[in-house]
């Protein structure tokens, strides 16, 4: 029955493909072979990829796979040409396949393609003189053939959600292996292999559109990727043409307001092309009218006799690079003497010089600005390097004051001269605080602020004072003030100096009452705040110097002079300014301006944090295991007197390396440990502590006198740890470690549950 169908098919197909029809089936098979070898080999040109090349190589062998078939149908029984046929077939496979690996990312070496090719060529020739079984011998050729299609096809497949293109690929290289897989099986009768060639023709040029339709797609989305990187580039050029045009009016603010003034100078014809306004100031004359000047008119030293330009260069640095006096005449003939600098710039795309000029009207005041400067410097050191022993002492003292001050049984007189000690002590602590803000400023750390609720808090804790001097206070808050970004403790020290000025330019009298006015309200993008007094003012001569280091009108012992310096460095790091405007007789008004910079409503506002302890005694207590490391025995003797009478179990060590010796024996729940320490300081020690316990390492509370080095401040700032700054109210640390213990007890409990 199957017979008969197959002859059925087979008469059908003797009708659609006449016997004579072979030969140009075979013919129609190779154009559309030559119209894939065309096609990839113009893309192996344009595109440089080897797998197009090994493709192009591949039907090049399929082609002669086809001159073969045409000269087997007129000499069937040719040995020769049967074995290239199928060498062809087998080698048009392996070009199949390492191409398609190449496509794939994982090419191989050519020695294995021309290896394969080689053994191809064996195989086939042994095949067609030894081996008389046809199918024994084309069904392999074919079949690997067949498996090199389909591998293609499943590589262009993933790309089918992407490109059309690949959709069409897919479907030709899986027709493609399908039709050679069933080829050497089909009866070879005139019809059946005359209808295979077409069918071969239809899928080559099948193939041949879907590379083309993918190409077309790849260079169509290229294309687009081009444009958008175009637009992209287009843009950024915009940008980059606005930011130059920015950068250039900067420069121009910069040259215009400069305080030195600035000539540039064609080094060639020596003629003024540019002069700022300082420039003008300098020779006494109008806006622009040097430009085209020549520089020798105000400058007679510079003469430039040469076109040379490196000649003229030379000869610029030569008069610039000393720091001579040179005389420059002014239009109204007077001559002054300044000192000067130059720099080689480009100018309209020719070579010029940046002259700089600052007169020298008093090299005697000059000179002696810079002793002082030096002093200055050599004071910061100074402070800097004794503030630490100054802070440990002052600790000690004012520790054992308020120590003493608890002692049941004191009469309130001593106790009150306890206190008195204390308060003194504190003074101390704010006078070196001063000094080393004033030696060696820090950067502001700036956080949400609100100035009224700052500067109520100020005046608050300030209440008395204004009581005893006899001081109404007079606040004139704006209602709808915005917040900022500041440093509170910054800021709360200006505003503390500003109210101790007026304060102290009203002596307190019996049958006069002082006045002090603070306002605060919003001018442009600044938050201004004044500080106003009924004092006697100030005189002319001495309002130019107030501002300056260790400047003060107060008689001796009482006041430093670094007040007002210390609030003009403060205002300056946040980009604000302080002034004062005071007539004699009417008092004075001090001024305050702070950048207004956004900040989100939800963001917590800084104030000053309350101690919210219970000052009672902590019955668990005793079960608490404590760790004091400081090199100041007396510091030590005073935390273990004060944390003992508590009722904590309290140990001392003189050095951090102690404090790991007895680390190694005991168990501590908490560690309070000075940050400046010989050998070990507390920055290693807690390192150390670190590396061994992690959680311990967040149970220290540091202690310094150091707290306005920016390290310092860097490294309590990423530990996250309490800190307290030397002197410290004794008190304050025991509710801190009263809190601790207690928040870490239920903590312990809550993980147990």
């Amino acid at each position: 029955m199957n017979l008969d169908r197959l002859t059925v098919v087979l008469d059908s197909l003797s009708l659609v493909f006449p016997p004579d029809w072979v030969r140009a089936a075979l013919v129609l098979a190779l154009l559309g072979t030559l119209v894939v070898i065309g096609l990839f080999n113009y893309l192996n040109h344009y595109t440089r990829k080897e797998y197009f090349r090994l493709w192009t190589m591949a039907w090049v062998y399929y082609a002669m796979f086809l001159l073969a078939s045409i000269g087997l149908d007129r000499a069937p029984e040719d040995a020769f040409l049967t074995m290239v046929r199928r060498s062809c077939i087998g080698i048009t496979a392996l070009y199949m396949f390492f191409g398609s690996l190449e496509f794939a990312g994982v090419g191989r070496r050519k020695r294995e393609l021309q290896l394969g090719v080689l053994m191809i060529l064996m195989w086939s020739a042994v095949a067609a003189y030894q081996v008389q079984d046809h199918l024994w011998v084309t069904v392999p050729v074919f079949a690997l053939l067949a498996i090199a299609c389909f591998y293609t096809a499943s590589l262009y497949g993933r790309f089918c959600p992407k490109y059309r293109g690949s959709v069409v690929l897919t479907t030709g290289f899986a027709l493609w292996g399908l039709h050679l897989a069933v080829f050497p099986f089909t009866p070879l009768t005139p019809a059946t292999m005359s209808a295979g060639y077409v069918t071969t023709a239809l899928i080559a040029l099948f193939i041949a559109m879907g590379m083309m339709v993918q190409v077309l797609e790849e260079a169509h989305q290229r294309n687009a990727t081009l444009t958008v990187q175009v637009q992209e580039t287009t843009e950024q050029s915009k940008h980059l043409q606005a930011e130059v045009g920015v950068r250039e009016q900067r420069y121009r603010a910069l040259f215009d307001t400069a305080s030195d003034a600035t000539f540039i100078v064609d080094m060639e014809t020596v003629q003024i092309v540019e002069a700022n306004q300082a420039a003008n100031h300098l020779v006494g004359v109008q806006t622009d009218s040097l430009v085209g000047r020549s520089f020798s008119d105000l400058c007679p030293s510079v003469r430039v006799q040469t076109r040379n330009l490196v000649s003229a260069k030379k000869i610029f640095e030569t008069l610039f690079s000393t720091a001579t006096k040179m005389p420059v005449h002014r239009t109204d003939g007077t001559i002054i003497h300044c000192l000067g600098q130059g720099r080689v710039v480009q100018c309209d795309q020719r070579a010029a010089m940046q002259i700089s000029f600052r007169e020298v009207t008093d090299r005697s005041q000059l000179e002696q600005q810079l002793r002082e400067a030096e002093k200055l410097s050599a004071l910061g050191q100074l402070i800097a390097s004794v503030a630490h022993e100054l802070n440990n002492p002052l600790a000690v003292i004012a520790g054992y004051c308020q120590l003493l001050s608890k002692r049941p049984g004191l009469d309130e007189r001593t106790r009150q001269d306890f206190t008195k000690v204390v308060q003194e002590s504190e003074r101390a602590s704010k006078i070196v605080r001063n000094l080393l803000t004033f030696a060696r400023p820090r950067d502001p750390e700036k956080v949400t602020v609100d100035f009224n609720q700052l500067i109520s808090e100020v005046l608050a804790e300030r209440a008395p004072e204004f009581q005893t001097n006899n001081i109404r206070v007079e606040k004139r808050f704006a209602s709808q003030l915005p917040k900022t970004k500041a440093d509170p403790a910054q800021m709360e020290q200006v505003i503390n100096n500003l109210i101790s000025n007026a304060i102290q330019a009203q002596p307190p009298t019996a049958d006069h009452v002082g006045r002090i006015e603070v306002s605060t309200y919003e001018y442009g993008a600044y938050i201004r705040i004044t500080v106003a007094d009924a004092g006697p003012g100030i005189e002319p001569n001495v309002l130019c110097k107030i501002f300056e280091p260790f400047f003060s009108t107060r008689p001796p012992g009482q006041g430093t002079g670094l007040g007002l310096t210390i609030c003009h460095a403060i205002l300056e790091e946040h980009h604000g300014k302080v002034w004062v405007q005071s007539e004699v007789g009417k008092g004075s008004k001090f001024f305050a301006e702070v950048p207004i910079i956004p900040c989100s409503d939800d963001e917590d506002v800084e104030t000053t944090p309350a101690p919210a302890a219970d000052s009672a005694a902590d019955p668990a207590a005793s079960q608490y295991r404590l760790l004091i490391v400081d090199d100041e025995p007396g510091i030590a003797a005073v935390l273990r007197e004060s944390l003992t009478s508590r009722g904590y179990l309290v140990d001392t060590a003189g050095s951090g390396t102690d404090a790991l010796r007895f680390m190694a024996t005991s168990r501590y729940d908490l560690i309070i440990t000075d940050l400046r320490m010989p050998d070990m300081d507390g920055e290693k020690l807690y390192h150390a502590i670190k590396e061994q316990n992690a959680e311990l390492a967040n149970r220290i509370i540091f202690l310094t006198g150091d707290t306005i080095s920016n390290a310092a401040r860097s490294f309590l700032d990423w530990t996250g740890n309490r800190w307290f700054s030397k002197p410290f109210q004794v008190a304050d640390l025991e509710k801190v470690v009263q809190n601790f213990l207690r928040q870490r007890a239920q903590l312990v409990s809550t993980v147990v549950r």
